[in-house]
């Protein structure tokens, strides 16, 4: 093993001046617990699977002190004795049921912030995330970039949704870096966030041609809207490194454009509810290996479905650090397969085959499911609007909103129903109103398809 600096970019007044120090607190604690998370997830397996039973042991325990609801739930039986088997699975239900009747379960003066899922499930949940849960996402964040031994000098280019409409589309906020608490122990690159609602794309891509982007996070349908009569060379051209996917799936065709231009993809596999679930691997593409510094999974096949020949199960999460409201064998919503070791000689849990509840799956009136794309490239060159929804509602219908016009003409009726019905099948009916804007309501995240059936 070895443990060398000589290639980071450390800053020349990277160390502490104060006496008898080396490094600053910040940036010492931060790359302290960057390296504990290293070493859970990277060392020996026994001994990470020592650390999370423990773990999940002082969960319990805390719990069951804490919550008339997890006393229940938990039982008589002994905390030590207790395997995640043996209890029952947290439903979006009992989770509303157990905030509402008790609130967070951290003791009194603790801090606990309140938070709601996107919505892309559904109605928002709400549940409390302690202070703790909040430095963890950002350290476990940062700690892939090492894991990886990626490039910290890179920018990094950052898109997130925005509610109200503006001139021109987007808001641009610039920092100095984004390695937070690693800002004055590294020199990091310059961080870029762009809040966009219905961007001018001309002005959009002059802004992002002014710097190099660097790591590029983003949300897959913005990357189609965007490039939707073209590759994504202009991306490459202008120094993306990376594309990290966030909030939905990156599918086949959009990969194969990154491919092409040379720019790998890294996506992350997280929620609202515990953050990081799974990281995708770089060598095996669409592998996710799972954060075991935070979560436990499991997979859940009692209520399964098979999807592209395989047999998926619901993901069952546990959130290791969730004292505020806790979260065990919690059902998110998603299927997924899970292995034991990845093919790339990773010693952990993988998963794969990820498909969102409410994301991307059909359900059909003979109780089959299958995947469903929408691609903003095809919608684009039919009808040229601001952004668009497709909700599966019952089991033979399909709502598709067309937002930012007030009306579609025959043709264009006739080319979407048309193309529904070839991305979904004849059986459903596709129903297609033009709106001047779409009500989003809570879901943040602005998914284009969701399931209300699933």
């Amino acid at each position: 093993m070895l443990l060398d600096f000589s290639e980071m970019p450390l800053k020349n007044r990277a160390f502490s001046e104060n006496p008898m120090s080396f490094v600053d607190e910040a940036p010492k604690n931060a790359l302290s617990a960057i390296i504990e998370l290293v070493a859970i997830e990277t060392g020996n397996r026994a001994a990470r699977d020592h650390w999370q039973h423990k773990q999940l042991q002082n969960l319990l325990q805390h719990a069951a002190q804490r919550s008339a609801f997890w006393r229940e739930r938990i039982g008589t039986k002994k905390i030590k004795n207790i395997n995640l088997s043996d209890l029952p699975i947290l439903t979006r239900r009992d989770l509303v049921e157990q905030v509402k009747t008790e609130g967070s379960l951290l003791v009194s003066g603790a801090i606990a912030t309140k938070h709601a899922t996107s919505g892309s499930s559904g109605t928002p949940v709400q549940f409390y995330v302690s202070e703790m849960s909040a430095q963890y996402n950002l350290v476990r964040s940062l700690a892939q970039y090492f894991m990886e031994g990626r490039d910290l000098t890179l920018n990094r280019t950052r898109f997130k949704p925005m509610r109200n409409q503006v001139e021109g589309g987007f808001l641009v906020e610039k920092t100095a870096s984004w390695l937070g608490p690693l800002s004055s122990l590294f020199k990091g690159g310059n961080n870029k966030e762009i809040m966009l609602l219905r961007p001018n794309r001309d002005l959009l891509f002059k802004e992002l041609a002014k710097d190099p982007i660097g790591y590029l996070v983003i949300q897959p349908r913005h990357v189609e809207t965007l490039f939707h009569d073209r590759d994504v060379s202009f991306l490459s051209e202008n120094g993306t490194k990376m594309f990290i996917p966030g909030g939905e799936e990156a599918d086949k065709s959009l990969r194969d454009k990154f491919a092409a231009a040379g720019i790998p993809v890294r996506a992350i596999y997280s929620s609202e509810e515990v953050g990081y679930i799974g990281i995708e691997c770089k060598e095996c593409p669409e592998s996710y290996h799972v954060a075991q510094s935070n979560v436990i999974i499991e997979i859940d096949r009692s209520d399964g479905v098979v999807v592209g020949g395989k047999t998926l199960g619901r993901v069952l999460l546990t959130h290791l650090h969730s004292y505020a409201t806790p979260f065990v064998r919690y059902d998110v919503g998603d299927f997924a397969t899970l292995s034991k070791e990845c093919r790339c000689g990773h010693d952990g849990p993988v998963l794969s085959n990820i498909y969102g509840r409410k994301k991307r799956l059909l359900k059909r009136s003979d109780g089959s499911v299958s995947p469903f794309s929408l691609s903003a490239k095809y919608i684009l060159e039919i009808v040229k609007c601001d952004e668009y929804r497709a909700r599966q509602t019952d089991l033979n219908t399909i709502e598709i909103e067309i937002g930012g016009i007030d009306q579609l003409s025959a043709d264009q009726m006739t080319a979407l129903k048309n193309l529904f019905k070839e991305r979904a099948g004849n059986e459903f009916k596709i129903h297609i109103n033009a709106v001047r804007s779409i009500n989003w309501g809570n879901d943040i995240k602005r998914l284009a398809f969701r399931s209300e059936v699933l």
